[in-house]
């Protein structure tokens, strides 16, 4: 077994393996909740039918599917030059990646795939790209994990540059929630 060197400790031959879930919880500090008191969650919302928060941008036609395990939703704020794009999240509420259960993640990879080909279906995109981001300095701003799974097109320069993140209008959110949905269902055979 080759010797590990953590940054700033001693190399160890045999270190000791943790879960995932039993290292966050052995450093709290290196994991808190970002989530400020009182935190409203728009996807919690949503899932419960109740976006009358005025934080909350969410809309009930930004609803694209619901299970036991997840939601997919349209979300609020696009991507230029294209804005709309669907987001894929638990449907129990889980602020990031560092705290999802095994099955939170088999349930959301499944989902990402599906709607990343229902996205090729319903729009003609040629490519997608999935994006997840954890805390502040990771660019989370919803303290609840999602992942974006964002059509792309060849003249899209899309990551090149700064972007534009406007908000979708509801009733556009809506168009493509009901575009996106019809794929969906097809890819999933509902």
């Amino acid at each position: 077994m080759t010797a590990v060197s953590e940054p700033g400790g001693p190399a160890s031959s045999s270190p000791e393996r943790l879960s995932a879930a039993a290292a966050v919880a052995a450093h709290p500090d290196l994991f808190p909740s970002h989530a400020p008191h009182g935190y409203a969650c728009p996807y919690c919302g949503l899932r419960d039918g109740d976006t009358s928060d005025p934080r909350n941008l969410c809309e009930p036609g930004d609803l694209v599917w619901a299970d036991g395990e997840v939601l997919v939703l349209i979300a609020s704020h696009g991507f230029e030059p294209r804005p709309g794009h669907p987001m894929v999240v638990p449907r129990e509420h889980t602020e990031s990646l560092y705290r999802m259960t095994d099955a939170q993640l088999a349930a959301v990879s499944r989902t990402v795939r599906d709607v990343a080909v229902a996205v090729k279906i319903a729009w003609g995109c040629e490519g997608v790209t999935i994006r997840q981001n954890n805390e502040p300095h990771g660019s989370q701003h919803v303290w609840h994990y999602h992942d974006h799974v964002i059509p792309r097109w060849a003249d899209d320069g899309w990551g090149r540059g700064p972007m534009r993140r406007p908000i979708v209008p509801p009733h556009r959110r809506a168009e493509l929630a009901l575009e996106l949905r019809e794929a969906l269902l097809r890819v999933r055979g509902g």
